[in-house]
């Protein structure tokens, strides 16, 4: 068996996505679930979305949690750009399972995120130069990997001797540079770094299998929690085109929820989307969390997709929903997953739309 921990529910649905599509049986628990049986067990620790210091005291409660289960190895879910406490989780996680040393690879070249001469790049440019340096809980304001990692770690480039200890972060250009560290390293390590290592390690002993075959209920309810400037401005459009859009409510009523009832009836499909709004990230979530209940409730709609993973775990949270299993991958990082009647695809907010998404609400 295999045990991921992830620091968010959209990084831990990913995995679960490649897992799923090598042919392995998965699941998602989100924190206390109890084990289960599954060859991938995912668990989301929802820590990026908390205080450092929550952060870290569930970082170590899940992590003796998982040595517990006595996998084969463990991988650590990290964001692609570092987002979080990562390097301060990589050694908790080091200490607990008793590793001496970690090798986290965030990059994603499949995406355009690369790492080149300890510098962090997307689609070419200086990360810090990008969306994500306005992020509202992490905004990333340097390129420097090492620096991102809070100069915890000696950033290497393939083929570089590997230290015996400490946290080492890998270079990667392209998907060649992923491979090569994959065929490297092996589980006198603790893992961890983004969804192409993950992939390139699953590789080493399995191969790609499964295809999607996506076939969607209607109606369905798009929930968009992300403060990512591309997402925000493709909802801004299908608003002013006439779109079925409605925002969050600052306070919920039943004007509104008759609005968004009669919207989503008359359309099959309604976007809830967070206008501009000056309240902290976590005053949001929870009042998107406790209106897509009951929206949820009231229409009865069970397709449902999230974008954003802080936004996803408040609403399973909210809908008391802890464990998940994916039944389709729409493309990486985009994966549709079930609990009970319920049908959820959750994506981060970064991630590109699937091409099938975008024609559903163009």
């Amino acid at each position: 068996m295999i045990a991921v921990i992830a620091d968010d529910l959209t990084g831990a649905a990913e995995m679960a996505g490649i897992a799923w599509r090598f042919g392995l049986s998965a699941e998602l628990l989100l924190q206390d679930s109890s084990i289960g049986k599954a060859d991938v067990l995912i668990v989301s620790t929802d820590s990026r979305s908390l205080s450092r210091q929550k952060a870290l005291e569930i970082t170590k409660r899940i992590t003796r949690q998982v040595q517990k289960w006595q996998p084969e190895w463990v991988y650590k879910k990290t964001d692609s750009v570092l987002r979080g406490y990562v390097a301060e989780e990589l050694q908790i996680q080091m200490e607990i399972l008793n590793l001496p040393r970690a090798f986290v690879l965030p990059a994603n070249p499949s995406l355009d995120r690369t790492i080149s001469a300890g510098e962090y790049y997307v689609q070419g440019e200086k990360i810090h130069t990008t969306g994500f340096a306005n992020d509202p809980e992490f905004p990333v304001l340097t390129s420097s990997v090492s620096e991102m990692l809070q100069r915890k770690a000696v950033v290497l480039s393939p083929g570089a001797i590997l230290p015996a200890r400490g946290i080492v972060a890998g270079e990667a250009a392209n998907s060649e540079a992923i491979k090569h560290w994959a065929e490297r390293v092996d589980h006198s390590w603790l893992l961890a770094g983004a969804g192409d290592f993950f992939e390139a390690l699953l590789a080493r002993n399995s191969s790609q299998q499964k295809k999607a075959s996506i076939s969607i209920q209607t109606p369905h309810l798009y929930i968009s929690g992300t403060a990512f400037d591309q997402r925000k401005k493709f909802i801004r459009n299908l608003h002013a085109n006439g779109g079925p859009v409605i925002w969050l409510p600052y306070e919920m009523n039943d004007k509104w929820l008759q609005t968004a009832a009669a919207l989503m009836q008359s359309n099959q499909k309604l976007l809830l989307a967070i206008d501009e709004s000056t309240e902290e990230a976590a005053t949001i979530r929870k009042r998107m969390a406790a209106t897509a209940r009951i929206l949820i409730e009231q229409t009865g709609v069970k397709e449902i997709f999230i974008e954003g993973g802080a936004t996803a775990a408040a609403i399973l949270k909210e809908m008391q929903i802890s464990r998940l299993l994916p039944v389709e991958e729409w493309q990486r990082g985009v994966v549709r997953m079930m609990s009970g009647e319920y049908f959820f695809t959750v994506k981060p907010g970064s991630y590109p739309l699937p091409d099938e998404l975008l024609r559903l609400y163009n």
